[in-house]
């Protein structure tokens, strides 16, 4: 009987992975060591040193026929509490079905990502090693930033309608979708506004030269408003990649909250197995709704990968980022990290 099982699931198994498409699993499992220091104790942190998951998903992509295709992508590190909304907690980023109704037109439903925050939004989670605070909407403390803006962390993923439109190169991806959060009267939901975007993506020199472009914008009501704006460039050809970005994200009631970033980076490609990385990112926070004032972010990071073979995607790497902040009330705060860890793609079905 326990012959007959095993034979059973063996060729279940084999069945499965001839159609079922591709199920991956993306790990990034590092050691982080951050320091902290203020001018100020209400400023500081705690430093502190820990193993964790940086990224931890499974991924599942397959096709229904030539037109309809879907994924699913479940993040075990990220809170399972299913939203009223869209009745899918954050753990689910991705869940959706496209209709390639034709070479030039594609429409899908679900969960997708917005194509939001340029070029820095676009890189997969499991290759970030320093962010922007349009991305994080955090200070060098780690506390959250003092204004009322949104930015790439709360809503790369949502769930609604995206239609693309593709040609000679370019893509045009038009998407409306909930709101970020629930919006509740008396523990009911009461959304009637959520997010819309523009976005634009363009290739050219045989995909070496790309640009990205984008507008989204999310009312709570018709006089509270956040705007987003991404623009960005982009040179990939071995062996230099480099991009930079322009993000900046708005909350208007009767007066205004801006957070801007300028994010920079370039990796060299070249060695065999190693990829040495910088990048360079510039922020500002400029607070109108409540107290006024301006707080500027300078951040520099160093990063240098080691993968052993270049057709597989496992690699370890080590970063050290550091990060200052001047605020205009709490004074000076900086933070420093060093990174050592490890990454695996790999397809389950392969």
């Amino acid at each position: 009987m326990k012959k007959l099982l095993l034979t059973t699931l063996a060729i279940s198994a084999m069945t499965t992975s001839a159609f079922a498409g591709s199920l991956n699993l993306d790990a990034r499992v590092d050691y982080n060591s951050t320091t902290f220091d203020a001018d100020t104790a209400s400023a500081d942190a705690p430093s502190f040193s820990k193993f964790y998951f940086k990224t931890g998903r499974l991924d599942y992509a397959g096709k229904l026929n030539d037109e309809v295709s879907f994924r699913v992508r479940w993040a075990y590190t990220k809170d399972q509490v299913p939203s009223l909304r869209d009745a899918t907690p954050k753990g689910i980023e991705l869940a959706y079905l496209t209709h390639k109704m034709s070479d030039l037109f594609s429409i899908s439903f679900g969960k997708y990502n917005t194509e939001f925050g340029g070029f820095e939004g676009a890189t997969s989670g499991a290759d970030l090693y320093l962010t922007s605070e349009f991305y994080t909407q955090k200070g060098a403390n780690s506390r959250n930033l003092d204004g009322t803006t949104l930015g790439t962390t709360d809503l790369l993923y949502m769930t609604g309608a995206k239609a693309a439109f593709t040609f000679e190169g370019q893509t045009v991806f038009l998407m409306a979708a909930d709101a970020e959060k629930d919006v509740t009267i008396g523990g009911e939901l009461a959304q009637n506004y959520g997010l819309m975007g523009l976005v634009y993506k363009g290739a050219f020199m045989e995909k070496a030269l790309q640009f990205m472009a984008s507008y989204h914008i999310l009312n709570a009501s018709e006089d509270d408003k956040n705007n987003f704006y991404a623009v960005g460039v982009k040179w990939d050809s071995a062996p230099i990649m480099a991009s930079l970005d322009y993000l900046m994200s708005e909350h208007e009631t009767t007066a205004k909250d801006t957070v801007t970033s300028i994010v920079g980076k370039l990796a060299y490609t070249g060695f065999e197995n190693w990829i040495p990385r910088l990048e360079v990112i510039s922020s500002e926070e400029k607070r109108e709704i409540g107290t006024a004032e301006t707080n500027k972010f300078m951040s520099y990071g160093a990063v240098v990968e080691y993968v052993p073979k270049k057709e597989d995607t496992f690699r370890y790497h080590i970063a050290y980022n550091t990060t200052t902040e001047d605020h205009e009330t709490l004074g000076d705060i900086s933070r420093q990290e060093i990174v050592v860890g490890t990454r695996l793609l790999a397809d389950f079905l392969k």
